[in-house]
């Protein structure tokens, strides 16, 4: 597979067609009819590209238009902290700032944001693990030997276990649409992902990372990081390796819509990510978490791509997205 960057923009906003189930090729991804499907994919029945923005008639709630648009957007970043991963994580920091300039320029006034970390670790120490055909090559029970839920025990970690990265004083970093002054949340972010570094574990929990912020032993670190009603969720995926996650995607996909079950659930959450290739190619635990949200991931990239390929992803076409995400979901204010 070429290592090249896809944007789904294309399925949602210039209607491409999409095929009822399967796993998508390098530049088309699945969707079906309504429902969710947890996969790979939307399965037939399923929401599609199109039904989270009002189906093939059009979008709603599009950019300029007076539809109310949504009081919040909480952005999750599930950075892998293991071996290798400095480079992507400079990358990404290089990208940041355009992307802040982009949510701010495509958001309407007055959107409240909160944006995350969090690692792929749930384990410290000593450890080692390869891959082969985009699996592990360890055996099942070494995988739970280093997947140490957090009711099961602190591995102190920052940023592991599904506990949100705390950098300077902050677990997330708060800011406003209507915010004059940009670089504190460019400079935070920036920071933070760059900060996590690359000495984590090399068993990456990616998809566990995410789901597990929702757990209730992590109530206490977490609090006030997710907002549910009227508020979009985007999870944003930096990792070169395949999931080891293992407890399987439905089971991710049911953590993290009952945070966001007063909004409706798949409505309110989007995903996109700089991955490697065989995630996507292979319909690999990863890939089937990001699309079990009834649509394919709104962009996604090759984590070994240049800066700029990052900035296709985390960028304006993402953020044209959120926007369009957020004006669906409104409530009447």
């Amino acid at each position: 597979m070429t290592k090249s960057m896809v944007l789904v923009m294309g399925s949602m906003l210039l209607g491409f067609a999409c095929s009822a189930g399967g796993t998508s090729n390098p530049t088309q991804f699945t969707g079906g009819a309504g429902g969710s499907s947890a996969s790979g994919g939307s399965a037939a029945g399923g929401t599609g590209a199109l039904g989270a923005f009002g189906g093939a008639g059009g979008l709603i709630g599009t950019e300029g238009g007076n539809t109310p648009s949504c009081e919040f957007v909480d952005i999750l970043f599930l950075i892998d902290d293991s071996p290798s991963m400095r480079t992507p994580q400079k990358k990404l920091a290089t990208q940041w700032p355009a992307f802040v300039d982009a949510m701010f320029d495509k958001l309407p006034p007055n959107v409240n944001l909160h944006v995350g970390m969090v690692t792929t670790g749930f384990f410290t120490g000593s450890c080692s693990e390869t891959t082969t055909n985009c699996r592990t090559g360890q055996t099942p029970q070494e995988v739970d030997d280093h997947f140490i839920r957090p009711s099961e025990g602190n591995t102190m970690e920052n940023g592991g276990q599904g506990r949100l990265y705390q950098y300077q004083g902050k677990t997330f970093f708060e800011a406003n649409s209507s915010d004059t002054d940009r670089a504190p949340l460019k400079t935070w972010f920036a920071g933070a992902a760059t900060e996590a570094g690359d000495t984590g574990c090399s068993y990456e929990f990616s998809s566990a990372g995410v789901a597990y912020t929702t757990d209730p032993a992590n109530a206490q670190n977490n609090a006030g990081f997710y907002r549910d009603k009227d508020g979009v969720l985007v999870l944003i995926f930096l990792t070169d390796e395949p999931d080891k996650s293992f407890e399987g995607a439905q089971t991710y996909h049911d953590m993290m819509t009952r945070v966001k079950a007063g909004c409706g659930g798949d409505n309110c959450i989007l995903t996109a990510g700089l991955i490697t290739p065989c995630v996507q190619s292979t319909n690999q635990e990863l890939w089937q978490f990001m699309s079990s949200f009834g649509k394919p991931p709104i962009a996604i990239g090759d984590i070994d791509g240049l800066a700029t390929e990052y900035s296709k992803v985390v960028g304006d076409a993402l953020a044209q997205v959120v926007r369009q995400t957020c004006d669906s979901i409104a409530v009447p204010h």
